[in-house]
C-alpha cells in the first residue's frame, strides 16, 4: 500500500465544496480511472473503474461523513483502496482540501514500474480538476439535483445526505453541482487542469513525520 496527500485551495464556500465531495455520484467527473461510483445503501457504494483498458468493480464503504469537515471511504473487497478528504475553510469564500489516498499500487497501475510518484501526480491532477468544477458551479449557481438528475432517488444515499444538509442550512450557499463541460469519456473530466497561480499545494509521498501529521488532521 502507498499513501499519498495533496492539497489545494478552492474558491468556494465550505458547505459547498462539502457537497460536492458528498456526492459520490460525480467522482468520476474528476477522479482519475473512475467511470461510476453508485450508491447501494446508506453507507456504501458500487464502483467501476477502467485501469488501462481492464474494467474492474467493487463495493467501498463509507466510514465518515463529518458535516463541512471530512469524508472518508474504503473498500470492502476485492484491491485495498481507500481515501479521506478533509476540508478546512480559508475565509468565507474559499476552502482548503486536503486528499489522502492508500492504494494499491499494482492494482491501480499495473505495469507502471513508477507507481507512487504516478499516483501523487494523478491526485494533484483530480484536485485540479475537482477545483475547476466547484468553481465553475459556484459562478452559476447550479445546484447538484440540476447535474446529476439522479440525486435524492436513493433517500439513505449520501448524495441525499447532502440535499438534507442543504436544505436544513439557515442560509442559502452559491451553487452546489457539477460543470456538464468536463469532458468527453462518458462524463468524466479531464485531468490535468490549469490553475490560476493561488493554489496551494501539499504535493507527495508522506513520509513518517508526514505520515503523523496527516493523521492528526
Amino acid at each position: 500500500m502507498s499513501l499519498v496527500q495533496q492539497t489545494i485551495e478552492v474558491g468556494a464556500p465550505l458547505h459547498t465544496v462539502y457537497e460536492q465531495i458528498c456526492a459520490f455520484e460525480n467522482y468520476p467527473r474528476f477522479m482519475t480511472g473512475v467511470e461510476q461510483v453508485v450508491p447501494i445503501g446508506s453507507d456504501r457504494t458500487h464502483w467501476v473503474m477502467d485501469l488501462d483498458g481492464k474494467r474492474r468493480e467493487f463495493d467501498a464503504q463509507i466510514t465518515e461523513l463529518s458535516l463541512d469537515e471530512r469524508v472518508s471511504w474504503a473498500t470492502t473487497e476485492g484491491p485495498r483502496l481507500s481515501e479521506t478528504i478533509t476540508l478546512r475553510p480559508v475565509g468565507e469564500t474559499r476552502t482548503q482540501v486536503v486528499a489522502q489516498l492508500d492504494a494499491d499500487i499494482a492494482f491501480l497501475m499495473p505495469g507502471d514500474r513508477h507507481g507512487q510518484e504516478t499516483l501523487t501526480r494523478r491526485l494533484k491532477d483530480d484536485l485540479v480538476t475537482l477545483k475547476s468544477l466547484v468553481e465553475g458551479r459556484a459562478l452559476t449557481g447550479a445546484s447538484s439535483k440540476q447535474l446529476s438528475g439522479r440525486v435524492g432517488t436513493n433517500p439513505a444515499s449520501p448524495a441525499s445526505v447532502a440535499q438534507r444538509i442543504k436544505r436544513r442550512s439557515p442560509e442559502p450557499h452559491p451553487g452546489a453541482g457539477w460543470g456538464t463541460s468536463a469532458g468527453s469519456r462518458s462524463g468524466t473530466a479531464p485531468m490535468g487542469g490549469r490553475t490560476d497561480g493561488r493554489d496551494a499545494w501539499g504535493d507527495g509521498m508522506i513520509n513518517e513525520e508526514g505520515r503523523g501529521s496527516a493523521l492528526d488532521m
